[in-house]
């Protein structure tokens, strides 16, 4: 969607912008003509992704943003609403990740941290900008799941914090459904993000181990996320809201099959 609302192009403001899936997100909808807002703690990065956009004659800015400060997050949403206009998409890319613990070893100020982050800030996001979209009568805003929101994995902190998006996810499409606004989430396998990247380069993940168990035999990329968020937010997706869509590469369901063909039968 490249057409303008009114006498200005779509705004779409991403959260955890700066790096990884919301840095492709950004600047995919750069891309497609949107005006962008990148939200996101790392000023450095957020700046030199808005400054590139701007030299490719986008309309692009970075705004320092802690999720996690409900003042803060209050008072984001409303100078964006005041001073740009009403938002049309609103993209929760911001977390953190968790290495392999158990639940029993698991330090509480880790889960508080993780809980902080991938869970309060989309609920702080999603309830600034959700009220003023109902107000505004349109909008779209994007969640983020994963893999786990849907299977156990030995990452309990994260693993909570992502399938609970999914019920805030269908709580926020039912609520805010009749005044126009649509909510739903993506849930993204493997993605060769930065940070999964550095993580395969100390050795805390295989990747013939993690390609191996996805039926399409490779990693996600992250502008692949951000072609699904695009969609999403657009026109084609009008009559979709309250879904969690997975992006996996077919993980999820091989992972299933492949164990079940493993069985002697």
């Amino acid at each position: 969607m490249n057409e303008k609302i009114g006498a200005r192009a779509p705004l779409a403001v991403v959260t955890g912008g700066a790096s990884g899936i919301g840095e492709a997100t950004v600047r995919k909808f750069a891309a497609a003509g949107w005006r962008t807002i990148i939200a996101d703690i790392n000023a450095d990065r957020g700046r030199k992704i808005a400054d590139e956009l701007t030299l490719q004659n986008c309309d692009s800015r970075f705004v320092y943003l802690d999720v996690t400060d409900e003042m803060a997050v209050e008072n984001f949403s409303e100078s964006v609403f005041s001073q740009d206009g009403a938002v049309e998409a609103l993209i929760n890319s911001g977390g953190i990740l968790q290495n392999a613990t158990r639940l029993t070893s698991m330090r509480v100020e880790d889960f508080d941290k993780i809980i902080g982050v991938n869970l309060r800030g989309s609920v702080l996001t999603g309830r600034a900008f959700g009220k003023r979209m109902a107000e505004a009568g349109r909008g779209v805003i994007i969640n983020m799941c994963s893999l786990t929101t849907f299977q156990a994995h030995p990452q309990p902190a994260y693993a909570m914090s992502k399938a609970a998006l999914r019920t805030l996810t269908e709580v926020m499409a039912a609520e805010l459904g009749p005044q126009g606004v649509r909510v739903n989430a993506v849930a993204p396998g493997y993605t060769l993000t930065p940070a999964m990247q550095d993580r395969i380069e100390k050795g805390e993940r295989d990747p013939s181990k993690v390609v191996s168990k996805s039926a399409l035999r490779r990693f996600v990329e992250p502008s692949e996320i951000g072609e699904v968020i695009y969609f999403l937010c657009s026109p084609a997706a009008a009559a979709i809201t309250g879904v969690v869509l997975p992006v996996d590469c077919g993980w999820l369901v091989y992972s299933v099959y492949s164990s079940a063909a493993a069985q002697p039968q």
